[in-house]
């Protein structure tokens, strides 16, 4: 194979699969942002669109931007927010089958947040390129519903488990000597307390015992002197 053919099979093969690099685009939050779709040597174009991928996971691409078709190849951020970044492709497709692909990479610059890092990234990302403006409550309320629900579901707790309950069926460990000798005077004057309201009601008890005990032998002793004296009589 010489050079002149390996140069048109390898033009053939890159008309089809080899993507287009462009140079990353980096902007400001609100700033007007256009991602330039440059397909070459693409005739008769029956189709063109734009995906979008964050860390390798493909995502929606915002509705807030116009263009990216067949009509208007370019994709256009009017205000470029920090959750349209990513890596976005445009893939073009015409009537022979032929197929080109343009990527670019978005970078904002949102200066007003710290960076998010957390699993609710995409979430927030899914919503922010939502069109809000032109849906009514009880549309977004109706799309929001389950996801209303679910982190309802994630933010219930178990009020047992919460510290305010557990620590008042426990007492709080205090190793100060001054507390020690605090605690120990007031369990003291406690059982002095106890002691004497026991000890009245034990003196009690033993007072209404012995005055029962002498007043049944009183009585006894009267029914025996009763007898006696009927035994005499007769």
């Amino acid at each position: 194979m010489n050079s002149q053919t390996y140069r048109k099979l390898l033009k053939i093969y890159c008309s089809n699969f080899c993507p287009f690099w462009l140079k990353d685009i980096t902007e400001q939050v609100d700033e007007r942002v256009t991602l330039t779709c440059n397909v070459k040597d693409m005739p008769n174009i029956t189709e063109l669109n734009w995906t979008r991928s964050v860390n390798g996971t493909s995502v929606i691409v915002s509705e807030y931007a116009r263009g990216g078709n067949t009509n208007s190849p370019n994709l256009i951020f009017q205000r470029v927010k920090w959750t349209d970044e990513g890596w976005y492709k445009c893939i073009v497709k015409n009537s022979s089958g032929s197929m080109q692909t343009v990527e670019t990479r978005l970078f904002v610059n949102a200066t007003h947040m710290h960076p998010c890092r957390c699993e609710y990234r995409r979430k927030l990302e899914y919503w922010g390129s939502k069109l809000i403006p032109n849906k009514t409550r009880e549309v977004l309320l109706k799309e929001l519903e389950s996801e209303l629900q679910k982190l309802k579901k994630d933010l219930e707790v178990n009020k047992t488990q919460l510290s305010s309950s557990i620590r008042k069926r426990i007492s709080a460990p205090d190793k100060r000597k001054s507390s020690e000798r605090i605690g120990l005077v007031g369990a003291a004057f406690m059982c002095i307390v106890v002691g004497l309201v026991v000890l009245i009601d034990v003196l009690t008890i033993v007072k209404f015992l012995t005055n029962s005990i002498t007043f049944w032998k009183m009585e006894r002793e009267k029914v025996r002197d009763k007898e006696i004296r009927n035994e005499n009589t007769i």
